[in-house]
């Protein structure tokens, strides 16, 4: 059984609901422009199959260029819709509540902080954390273990947890860091980036922490 002392949230998709979030952004924002997401849905179920070696980023400019490249300001708007979306994944709480007294919580998003931090806030998440960022770009040089340093915590117990393969997960790898992969059983685990755990409920992540 493995221990860690240190869990590592990247929120968007593992405690947020993000397929929900940027669906129901896109839903919105069509609606201002009096377009029925009804007629676009069978596109964005094939644009989503996509979405597994994106990062977030992509994802949004993506969504952007597939359905609102032809309506100006639209980015801005589809992130101010991104930023009230604070629907949780199922379980969410139970899990952050049982582990909350035993073992470091950090918080790591990818998201600016002007859209990151209302969603947190809706949801009741904010005070569960140790530590919080926001815009963290792990495709370009953000070091885990140099900031895990600074943090006086040690990288080798530490788990970090995210949903994006080309993002966190990868990043994860690149630095010999623990990572769990959030996401459906059906997705099988890619032979590249390689991550330690893949779950498909945080519950299940219990089975490796003592607490």
């Amino acid at each position: 059984m493995n221990t860690f002392e240190t869990l590592i949230f990247i929120p968007e998709g593992t405690l947020l609901n993000e397929k929900l979030a940027l669906k129901n952004a896109l839903k919105s924002t069509l609606k201002k422009h009096e377009i029925d997401f009804k007629d676009k849905e069978a596109v964005y179920a094939k644009l989503r199959s996509q979405f597994k070696f994106l990062s977030e980023d992509e994802q949004i400019n993506l969504i952007l260029q597939t359905f609102l490249a032809n309506i100006p300001e639209t980015k801005n708007e589809y992130l101010i819709t991104l930023s009230r979306q604070h629907r949780l994944i199922k379980g969410s709480f139970d899990f952050l509540d049982q582990v909350k007294d035993e073992i470091k919580l950090l918080c790591w998003g990818k998201t600016k902080k002007d859209i990151l931090e209302p969603r947190l806030a809706d949801s009741n998440l904010l005070n569960y954390f140790d530590s919080i960022q926001y815009n963290i770009d792990f495709k370009n040089s953000f070091n885990i273990r140099k900031q895990l340093h600074e943090l006086n915590i040690d990288p080798d117990s530490a788990l970090i947890i995210g949903s994006n393969l080309v993002e966190e997960i990868q990043e994860a790898e690149n630095e010999n860091l623990s990572s769990l992969w959030l996401a459906p059983k059906k997705d099988k685990n890619p032979i590249k980036p390689r991550p330690t755990l893949h779950l498909s409920r945080l519950s299940d992540l219990l089975f490796y922490l003592n607490v």
